[in-house]
């Protein structure tokens, strides 16, 4: 299913071709930019695995709702290896990875006996999406498939628009800046770390003998293992640089803001992250590790975890949904989190096994029930279910 990409029909009320990017173009930088050549900008491959490691390495848990009741279920088969191979944490990354730097999601199901068996991810780039009568419908090396096959998910996308926008597509300027100064900086240093100049004779030079004396300097001088060696000039011949010093370029800053913009408009990441920063007064800074990692989870996971749980819950059979735990990323310190319990059983809204649970902790006996001194005031205990989990206070 990851061959070459057909021809699609266009819709006829597509207001824009985004789908249809391929990174051919170059940018105003002169590099070209499209989905995986992006990766070999640092900062690009380490946002986009900031992300997918965050996202893909998180617990994820299956729920039946009941009214204002929610019981966690077993998870259906497929989604213990939703891909032949491929565990969750891969499958997720991979979906994420497309997500992040091509803006759509695609999965290929497969079903046995009537239910859902796998959801194979694809590869976007070779994805065609078009419409037959109003009708999603998605050609895969020349196969049209619907959307009982095809699984879409898409990233941000413009009004009338079918795929979304591929936020790598949306900055392909930016990050081929990037790329640009990269590569400057990279030849600057095997040049041996200097620009380039002229070489001023006295004499009458003819144009043989000129390009003779430029193909002789540049061959000793050119190159790592000829950084800095002395040069010698004969008969009153000086060198003098053409161009600025790399202090005065300041391409290395330029280097680290890029970087740093990358990080925060195109992937929202705190920079501080990779310690970047956009200048002066740039960076954020935070109380503590909690409120680090709640910024992480609001800002930069949230809006991709929804799309994915969204898509999953409408795959299993209703009312069950899933989510992704990220209880462990918005827990404090340890000194904060016991303090905040016992403030909780302090005020009666907390018993102490409903703590010792968020612990990952045994309960213990007794420790479902909380009794008040005051005799009016009735007591408080947890219900649980058959594998020991709290389903409900009652009381």
């Amino acid at each position: 299913m990851l061959g070459s990409l057909f021809k699609t029909e266009r819709r006829a009320v597509q207001s824009t071709a985004w789908g249809s990017w391929d990174g051919t173009e170059p940018t105003w930088a002169g590099v070209n930019v499209d989905t995986k050549s992006s990766l070999q900008l640092l900062t690009v491959y380490g946002c986009n695995r900031f992300i997918c490691d965050g996202i893909s390495t998180l617990p994820t848990d299956t729920f039946r709702q009941n009214g204002d009741v929610k019981t966690e279920i077993p998870k259906p088969g497929w989604l213990e290896e939703p891909a032949p191979g491929l565990d969750p944490v891969a499958w997720h990354g991979q979906t994420l990875t497309s997500l992040l730097l091509a803006g759509d999601s695609f999965w290929f199901k497969d079903y046995a006996d009537g239910s859902l068996s796998s959801a194979v991810p694809l590869d976007p780039t070779k994805v065609g999406v078009s419409r037959t009568r109003g009708r999603k419908v998605f050609q895969v090396e020349g196969e049209q498939f619907d959307s009982n096959r095809i699984e879409h998910i898409p990233a941000l996308m413009f009004p009338g628009s079918d795929r979304g926008l591929s936020p790598v597509e949306a900055a392909k300027q930016t990050v081929g800046a990037g790329m640009a100064v990269t590569e400057f900086s990279s030849r600057f240093w095997s040049q041996g770390g200097t620009f380039g100049g002229v070489i001023e004779d006295p004499g009458s030079l003819d144009a043989a003998k000129a390009k003779e004396t430029a193909r002789i300097w540049a061959r000793l001088h050119s190159g790592k293992s000829k950084a800095h060696l002395p040069g010698v000039l004969q008969g009153g011949a000086t060198w003098k640089p053409t161009a600025v010093s790399p202090e005065q370029a300041q391409f290395l800053e330029t280097r680290g803001f890029t970087s740093a913009e990358i990080a925060s408009f195109l992937f929202l990441i705190d920079a501080s992250e990779f310690s970047l920063f956009m200048g002066q007064g740039g960076s954020i800074t935070y109380a503590n590790l909690e409120q680090r990692n709640a910024r992480k989870v609001q800002v930069t996971f949230l809006p991709w975890m929804v799309r994915i749980e969204r898509t999953i819950s409408r795959l299993l059979p209703k009312p069950r949904y899933y989510k992704f735990n990220v209880e462990g990323l918005l827990r404090g310190d340890m000194k904060t989190r016991y303090e905040s319990y016992k403030l909780g059983i302090e005020a009666k809204f907390l018993v102490p096994n409903e703590a010792r649970e968020l612990e990952d902790m045994p309960p213990l006996d007794g420790g479902d029930v909380v009794t008040d001194i005051n005799p009016q005031t009735k007591a408080r205990s947890v219900e649980r279910d058959e594998h020991g989990r709290i389903l409900r206070v009652v009381g």
